[in-house]
């Protein structure tokens, strides 16, 4: 058996993931991104015909999204802050992997792992976040960055070119209060009390990133679900990542035995 210390070098792309210097931020309440600006940031298209979800390159051949976005026939779009996937680089998903106690009802778990077909190479506008070890911790009122193509207010159309917002990563306590029976501690929140910015419809699976003194931007979470978007005392809830590290280290290094490969 393999130890979760000895698969820390192994799966964590650190080697690869890079600063990147990003103004203050549709997301609801966001402003628009600039080419490069987000090169984690990732476009799920479902049998090639529109952006369904977002998702994160953690590594050349691997992508973080949430579990609740999957059917069948998807295909990746990096590089490109057009929701069109013009001026991008389309890779076909080869396997997903969903984690195995993802409960479609309360959406904990709500993580999977996805294995491109082939290895992306990394470019100005292509490259992978930082993943953080299980004991990181990403502090209560840390000004942190969502970013995706959702829409840009409750009810409304996606946005056509990828959108930023600037959020405050919220603490598991008041988090509860905000969500008194949902909340896990596999699920954080991030967003204001007064509501205003927020991820929407379309931005699941995408990432809630942090910038560490170090400059190098960390994932904190995936974007996940919420009650409504950017209403007062209802933040935006995003999978933990810190929770199922240990999860993402094993299925990065030894993938589970998996269903067919998809055409």
């Amino acid at each position: 058996m393999v130890g979760l210390d000895d698969l820390q070098g192994l799966f964590q792309p650190r080697r690869f993931c890079d600063s990147v210097l990003s103004p203050p931020g549709k997301i609801v309440g966001g402003s628009t991104a600039a080419r490069g600006e987000w090169p984690w940031q990732v476009s799920l298209w479902l049998r090639r015909k529109e952006h369904k979800c977002g998702a994160v390159l953690i590594a050349d051949r691997w992508l973080l999204s949430a579990a609740h976005c999957f059917d069948i026939m998807w295909v990746a779009f990096l590089g490109t802050p057009f929701l069109s996937g013009i001026d991008g680089k389309m890779e076909k998903i080869f396997r997903i992997y969903k984690h195995p106690f993802y409960n479609v009802y309360s959406l904990d778990y709500d993580v999977a792992l996805l294995e491109l077909s082939t290895p992306v190479k990394f470019s100005n506008t292509i490259k992978p976040i930082c993943l953080p070890d299980n004991s990181h911790i990403f502090h209560e009122g840390a000004r942190c960055f969502i970013t995706g193509w959702g829409s840009t207010k409750e009810g409304g159309l996606m946005s056509k070119h990828l959108q930023k917002a600037a959020v405050n990563m919220i603490g598991d306590q008041a988090c509860k209060k905000f969500y008194p029976v949902q909340i896990s501690s596999r699920m954080v929140c991030a967003g204001f009390p007064q509501g205003t910015v927020d991820s929407c419809s379309g931005d699941a699976g995408g990432p809630l990133a942090c910038k560490e003194p170090s400059g190098k931007w960390f994932l904190a979470g995936i974007t996940s679900w919420g009650y409504g978007c950017a209403r007062p005392y209802f933040p935006g809830v995003y999978t933990k990542v810190t929770a199922v590290q240990g999860w993402i280290a094993i299925g990065f290094s030894h993938p589970p035995t998996p269903p067919a490969p998809f055409a």
